[in-house]
């Protein structure tokens, strides 16, 4: 049933992501109520729930997978719909589980950003703003001035981290790296 729920969450927050560059925080909200009810049912029945056996398991998930994606949120290399997205997957599958699915994530998304990069002839654009990017920090570290993150004024193009996300949480699910 939890696999189930989550499928379909994910499911949900690809086709929003897909269709209009967002991850709604309905699906969201609802993902992390599910989550905490879907656990609670399972501890109440006498069975392992996903997330592990502990009540406060769902809670470390949520800010485990928070925190795994903050740091590219703060880079503005993601949106924070994909922040909370990781944090209810977290919810779902628990803190080892989530740091297992944002290996699977990071992978998953530097390849969908190659497809996304060559598919829609923005990789000169990409290559251009990543020298700028590096080329702006060298000089800012040069003379002593702190990293400013500044965005640019010309993106390439916006990916659908949540189809990354999805392909992430299945792969972790499918071929764990620890075993909890």
């Amino acid at each position: 049933m939890t696999h189930t729920l989550l499928i379909a969450l994910l499911l949900s927050a690809v086709i929003s992501d897909l269709m209009s560059r967002r991850v709604p925080n309905t699906v969201v909200l609802t993902g992390l109520v599910l989550a905490f009810i879907a656990h609670t049912i399972a501890l109440c029945m006498g069975s392992v729930p996903l997330a592990g056996r502990n009540w406060w398991a769902p809670l470390t998930g949520l800010l485990t997978g928070l925190a795994s994606l903050m740091p590219l949120y703060l880079l503005r290399a993601t949106g924070a719909g994909d922040v909370k997205l990781m944090g209810m997957v977290g919810a779902f599958i628990g803190a080892q589980s989530v740091l297992t699915a944002t290996v699977y994530t990071l992978l998953a998304g530097g390849l969908l950003s190659l497809v996304f990069m060559l598919g829609r002839g923005v990789a000169a654009q990409t290559l251009a703003n990543v020298r700028f990017l590096l080329t702006d920090w060298a000089l800012r570290a040069s003379s002593g001035q702190g990293a400013r993150l500044a965005p640019l004024q010309t993106t390439a193009a916006r990916l659908p981290y949540a189809v990354a996300i999805a392909l992430g949480t299945g792969a972790a699910l499918l071929w764990p790296l620890a075993t909890p």
